[in-house]
């Protein structure tokens, strides 16, 4: 990874940006999405979390959208913010919705009886790992609006 070359103050303060050749080798935040993902794909295989009758409904919903946060995240660090800010604010903020709605999904199947598996240690491990995500991708994109509106590219003026 190298660092912006867009001001002085951005590199005082360690603003990295994405390298065109590995532009995932750092980024953490697509490692705890993948993680999430991963989590979600090991509950969502197990009987005694999803029991069969709901897999293919909600298993493949809660798989879904664990993809869907990856590839929102992967997505909006391979476009480069000087380049087009509106499309990774966008994404970013996409990921953060879906984050939301995910974590919403895991405390109903924790209200329900229908997910006996889902108890209170699987919800707060499962919510553990989906607030990570969600903070650090609201960290993220508040960052980067702030480093857009700084050099000057508005996400809102393209």
């Amino acid at each position: 990874m190298e660092r912006a070359r867009c001001c002085l103050k951005c590199r005082k303060e360690g603003v990295r940006v994405a390298d065109k050749n590995d532009r995932t080798a750092d980024f953490v935040l697509g490692n705890k999405a993948a993680d999430l993902w991963l989590y979600t794909s090991d509950a969502c295989a197990s009987d005694k979390v999803i029991p069969k009758k709901c897999r293919y409904t909600t298993g493949t919903s809660l798989m879904n959208d664990a993809d869907s946060i990856c590839e929102l995240i992967e997505g909006a660090n391979l476009i480069d913010l000087r380049e087009e800010p509106r499309e990774r604010i966008a994404m970013q903020k996409q990921a953060l919705n879906r984050c939301i709605k995910f974590e919403r999904k895991i405390l109903r199947m924790l209200e329900s009886k229908q997910y006996p598996g889902v108890n209170e240690r699987k919800a707060a491990a499962w919510t553990k790992q989906i607030l990570t995500v969600r903070y650090m991708c609201a960290a993220w994109h508040g960052k980067d609006k702030e480093r857009a509106a700084h050099l000057g590219m508005d996400a809102r003026r393209r």
